[in-house]
């Protein structure tokens, strides 16, 4: 169970300086956007009751291939998803990412025309899957394998497509007020190896910096890469609080007091900042040097989700509207 110990990477934030921003260029990045992160869960069930009944999300789909596990996918905005996936036999946590794009065929014969493998029983990680039609969604997904071993699913949302069809289907009838306005934003991963994580994501993959942190002692470094205009990646050194792989989701949220006091509403207990309890909200307040007003929420199975509201002078902000 990853979640609870990542609130301690959160809290060294605060005392993070050294920061280099860029401004990242449409052209110099991939045709790539955040739009889907996979959540395993043993308790579908209860896990399903949280994100419905508590956290408010509609559920777009599901489908049980073979009748023997139950995936849903739950819509936060137009155009980003968490995909509920009943594990019964495998530890919580998150279990990868989606991230749309016109054409899954180029994007992996770009990665390979930079050098990236083709993923086979000998070569597991930084490599990559041809494209193919996934049942039962109806998508076409390639995968990339990051690595730490993070599988990245490049997906063309297609005609018939059941995430299509819940993009023509959002009306923002379930989203009436600014508390409920949510999107996915960011996912962090935790690397092993910084400087070879670095050289892939940037190298191969070609994703800008838009800014990083360096602690005070110059020995951690977090950079986020700008995957769109409104969507990154977070990317932290592993530690023995936070194992490699994904960490944690960036939710951000229109109004977060107003969020917070739904949650409570909805039963949810009050939490301190530092708290790492399952089905908790934790207090706002400021993450630092990120400019981002924020509150963590603990679902049943520990995974962090972290509520952000963009102030003014947010880094993430400041990247988005930077972006041409």
């Amino acid at each position: 169970m990853r979640g609870p110990k990542n609130i301690v990477m959160m809290i060294g934030l605060l005392s993070f300086v050294g920061i280099q921003p860029s401004h990242a260029q449409v052209g110099s990045s991939p045709d790539l956007r955040l739009s889907v992160v996979g959540v395993g869960t043993q308790n579908y069930a209860d896990s399903l009751n949280f994100y419905t009944k508590v956290m408010g999300l509609r559920p777009a789909f599901s489908f049980s291939p073979n009748g023997k596990r139950t995936f849903t996918y739950l819509q936060m905005s137009k155009d980003t998803f968490l995909e509920l996936q009943e594990n019964p036999t495998n530890a919580p946590g998150l279990t990868h990412i989606h991230m749309q794009t016109r054409d899954a065929d180029a994007i992996i014969a770009r990665l390979r025309k930079a050098g990236v493998a083709t993923c086979s029983e000998t070569v597991k990680t930084s490599c990559t899957i041809n494209s193919r039609i996934a049942g039962p969604t109806k998508e076409k997904n390639a995968v990339i394998v990051d690595p730490n071993g993070i599988r990245i699913e490049p997906t063309e949302f297609t005609p018939g497509s059941l995430t299509k069809n819940a993009f023509d289907t959002w009306d923002g009838a379930s989203v009436p007020t600014k508390a409920d306005a949510t999107r996915l934003m960011v996912v962090g991963i935790a690397v092993k190896d910084y400087a070879e994580s670095e050289s892939f994501y940037e190298k191969a993959v070609g994703f800008p910096v838009a800014f990083k942190f360096t602690s005070p002692d110059g020995q951690r470094t977090t950079k986020y890469y700008q995957i769109s205009r409104d969507s990154f990646l977070e990317m932290q050194s592993a530690t023995p609080a936070m194992p490699v792989g994904l960490s944690h989701v960036h939710i951000v949220t229109g109004d977060l007091n107003a969020m917070i006091a739904r949650l409570r509403q909805a039963g949810l207990a009050s939490a301190a900042r530092t708290a790492t309890t399952p089905n908790t909200v934790t207090e706002a307040g400021l993450t630092q040097p990120s400019n981002v007003k924020s509150a963590n929420v603990f679902d049943p199975n520990g995974i962090r989700l972290e509520l952000n509201e963009l102030l003014p002078e947010s880094l993430t902000k400041k990247a988005m509207d930077s972006w041409k």
